[in-house]
Formats: C-alpha cells, sequence, structure tokens
C-alpha cells in the first residue's frame, strides 16, 4: 500500500509540474506605419527580448487587443551582397627602357579587355623591396602619373609576408608606363620594422627585425605584369550581421602566459567576436569558450578559434582581428589568447557579431498588437505558415515594423517550480534514497514473512 502511496505522489508532482506555467513576463507594442491595402510586417528582434527568451524563441507570442493569438514565421534577418572579384589579362609588353637608376616597361591593353583597376607584378626574386610609378596614356606620348612610390617587397627570408599589386586608380587608359626604381644603395639610411609572427618549434612567437640593408640589391626581374579588372555583382540574400555591444574584463595569467578575457552580453544569437586593441604587428591564436554544466560536472569546452594578426607597414595594411563560432546564445563566454613570451595585448572593446531575426505575420485591418515573451514553461507554438510563406515566394516585399517601451507584466505570487524541483539534485537523490529505503522495507517484509511460515 505504501508502494502505491509513493507513486501516486510522484505522478501528482509530475502533473502539478506539467500544469505549473508561468504568464508572459514583457509586453510591447508592435508600431508601424498605417497604410492601405494588407502588408507583411517584419518586427524584429533586439537584445531585451534576447535577453528574456529561452533557447529556440518558444515563448514569443504576438497577440491582438484581445489577447487572441497571431501566427507569426521566425526568419533569420538577411541582405543582398555585393561581391566584388577580380578578372585578370595579360598586357602586352611593347618596350623596356634604362634610363638612370630605374626600368621603365610599356604594355598595352588588348582592345577586349576591360579598363585596369590594378595590377600584379611577377617575379621570382625573394627578399627584396622596390618602389613601382605607374602612369597612363591615350596615345603612348603624353602619359598622366596614376601611382608614384608604390612600394612591391617581398620578405620570406622573415616570413611569408610580400605585397605585389598596384591599385590605380579609376581610369580609361589603354596604354601603360611602368617604372621600376632600382633597390636603395646599402649607403642609405636603414629603416627597420619588427614584426611579430607565430614561427619555431611548438609555434612559439618571436620578434623580427627587417632591415633594409639586409635585403637584395639586384635588379627586379619581371617575369611579367597582369592587369586586372574588378567586377561587381550582386550575390543571393545571405545573413546578415549585426554588431552587440558587450561588457568584458580582462585577466592576465603569468603562469600560462595567456590573457582570459570574459565576455557577458543579453543572450544575443552571437557568431563572432571583434577584439579592438591598440598593438600593431602580433601573430596569436585565441579560442573561444563556454561554461558547460553536465550532471555534477562542469566547465569550459571550446566553440571556435583563430589567429588574432594585425599586420601594419607603410601603405600595407592587414587586421584580422574576428573569432567566429556557430550560432550560441549565452550569458558568458571566455576569449583565451595565447601570448607566449610575448607582452599581453591591451584590449581596447570587444564587439558581439551575430544573426538577428524577425517575427512576419499578416496583420488584420484596424488591428492593434503586441508582442509577449519571457514565459518560463511556454512550448513552441504550433502556427499555420503557409500563407506568409507563400507571400514571401511571390515576392512582395516586407513593411518594418518597430516596437515600443517594454512593459513588465504584474509579479505573481511566487509558486514552487515543480520542474525545476524534479530536475534538481537533490530531488534525484532523495528519489533514488526513497527507492533503496522501499527496496530494503520490501525485503525485511519478506524475509519476516518466509520466518513465519510453518516448518515440518
Amino acid at each position: 500500500m505504501n508502494a502505491r502511496k509513493t507513486l501516486f505522489c510522484v505522478l501528482l508532482l509530475t502533473a502539478l509540474a506539467a500544469g505549473a506555467e508561468t504568464g508572459y513576463r514583457f509586453s510591447r507594442p508592435v508600431e508601424w506605419k498605417a497604410e492601405t491595402g494588407e502588408v507583411l510586417l517584419a518586427v524584429p528582434l533586439d537584445s531585451r527580448i534576447y535577453a528574456a527568451a529561452r533557447d529556440g524563441f518558444p515563448d514569443i507570442r504576438i497577440v491582438d487587443q484581445n489577447g487572441t493569438e497571431t501566427p507569426y514565421l521566425l526568419e533569420k534577418a538577411a541582405e543582398s551582397k555585393t561581391l566584388t572579384s577580380r578578372q585578370n589579362f595579360n598586357g602586352k609588353l611593347k618596350a623596356v627602357n634604362k634610363v638612370k637608376n630605374s626600368i621603365e616597361v610599356y604594355y598595352d591593353l588588348e582592345k577586349a579587355s576591360e579598363n585596369a583597376d590594378g595590377l600584379t607584378v611577377h617575379t621570382p626574386v625573394k627578399n627584396y623591396e622596390h618602389r613601382i610609378d605607374v602612369f597612363g596614356s591615350d596615345d603612348g606620348t603624353h602619359w598622366t602619373p596614376l601611382v608614384q612610390n608604390a612600394t612591391i617587397f617581398d620578405y620570406s627570408a622573415y616570413l611569408q609576408f610580400d605585397q605585389r599589386d598596384i591599385v590605380l586608380p579609376k581610369n580609361t587608359f589603354r596604354q601603360f608606363k611602368v617604372v621600376v626604381q632600382e633597390a636603395a644603395p646599402a649607403s642609405a639610411t636603414a629603416w627597420s620594422q619588427t614584426i611579430e609572427t607565430a614561427r619555431g618549434s611548438g609555434g612559439k612567437n618571436e620578434h623580427i627585425v627587417v632591415d633594409s640593408q639586409r635585403l637584395q640589391r639586384i635588379p627586379l626581374k619581371i617575369d611579367r605584369v597582369d592587369f586586372w579588372h574588378e567586377h561587381s555583382e550582386v550575390q543571393p540574400e545571405t545573413e546578415k550581421k549585426f554588431d552587440y555591444s558587450q561588457r568584458f574584463t580582462v585577466k592576465e595569467e603569468p603562469e600560462t602566459h595567456t590573457t582570459l578575457i570574459d565576455v557577458t552580453g543579453s543572450r544575443e544569437p552571437l557568431t563572432g567576436f571583434r577584439l579592438e586593441t591598440t598593438a600593431r604587428n602580433f601573430n596569436r591564436p585565441a579560442t573561444v569558450r563556454v561554461p558547460y554544466k553536465k550532471g555534477i560536472e562542469s566547465g569550459w569546452q571550446d566553440v571556435g578559434s583563430a589567429t588574432l594578426e594585425s599586420v601594419h607597414f607603410r601603405e600595407f595594411s592587414r587586421e584580422p582581428l574576428t573569432l567566429p563560432f556557430p550560432e550560441q546564445r549565452r550569458d558568458i563566454y571566455r576569449i583565451v589568447i595565447e601570448n607566449a613570451d610575448n607582452p599581453p595585448l591591451p584590449i581596447r572593446s570587444v564587439t558581439g557579431i551575430g544573426n538577428g531575426y524577425n517575427l512576419l505575420f499578416l496583420p488584420s485591418p484596424n488591428t492593434r498588437y503586441h508582442l509577449r515573451y519571457g514565459a518560463r514553461n511556454a512550448k513552441p507554438p504550433r502556427y499555420e505558415t503557409g500563407p506568409i510563406q507563400e507571400v514571401l515566394c511571390r515576392g512582395y516585399a516586407r513593411t518594418p515594423a518597430a516596437l515600443g517601451p517594454e512593459t513588465a507584466a504584474p509579479a505573481e505570487p511566487e509558486s514552487l517550480d515543480w520542474v525545476g524541483i524534479l530536475n534538481s539534485k537533490l530531488f534525484l537523490m532523495l528519489a533514488a534514497v526513497i527507492a533503496v529505503l522501499v527496496l530494503v522495507w520490501s525485503l525485511v517484509r519478506v524475509g519476516r514473512r518466509v520466518e513465519e511460515l510453518p516448518r515440518e
């Protein structure tokens, strides 16, 4: 009988947990410019909603003034992008002249070629630096300067670092003169540039000083010059990325030679972080981690990694400081930067990069709508979204809407969180202890009955 009572109590707790559902904690009016005719409204979600809504957004509802739910379609924000690609074409070599300390190379473009937006110098020479001037002409007699003192270089004796492209201003010239200045004599004042790179055993970072007096002092041998035209093409819609402000703290770990950056936000759907630092010319591996909890075990797990790099050299600049990862909605992240024996990077800012979401729905005329969100136990809605998808397939434009001020629902009386109780470690341990006690009690009763049996 006692076992039946225990089972009844467990079933009762489960039923109470299934029936207990907290109301929606927040509400905001949907606002849009009134238009004649039917529209497809797009309501953007923002950080306030991301902070309150659960993973997967099961606790979001659109209701009218009567409290009736309106079907909506959750859509990831997208945008059309223009992709720029290069189309290379060879210039026809016309002449080569030696003039004092420089070499003049003349090229003609083919009639069918596009206008030249730039050129690339191909040479087998390594470890060099040369200055380039480029002129354009329509008749081969009058030359217009396009680029002066552009630098091409190769520092392969130090690291994989070179620059052979020269960008030209917009022009319609069909004839070009490329003037290659000889390398500066060894007596010239040396310049130096410190570059930090991951090289050597174990990926240990090194400081490298490039000295102009150690570069080769030989004429530049040119295999060919490729001219190129930048062609722009509008690509199909892709995920639109948004910047989300984040709070962060920085902690240095001298023992492990790492920098720990703890980042906190509002549970936005992030896909990466962009860092800003005042340091220049470095190369550091970095990892993004998120906390995990599995049973009694907890810790950090990696979700993304990349190399933070900054190279600034004269007119050349490259600075990829982004750490990408699959979409996450977390309260806290940790960025780990491997410093090796180098000084830590001074971090100025950390910006979250992530996706955005819209709610699409078809409003009825003369109807007011509110967005409700933040219900603790709400289940995902099952709406008929076929009409909305049909409107999208037919190419109808979305009408942007906005959300008004957030209103918190009146505080409800505190109720027991039965789901949390049933899923807690304490309840599971208590259930296990009760099960063991019931089993022992049953075995004792069986033993007593066996002893009470008449013996022959």
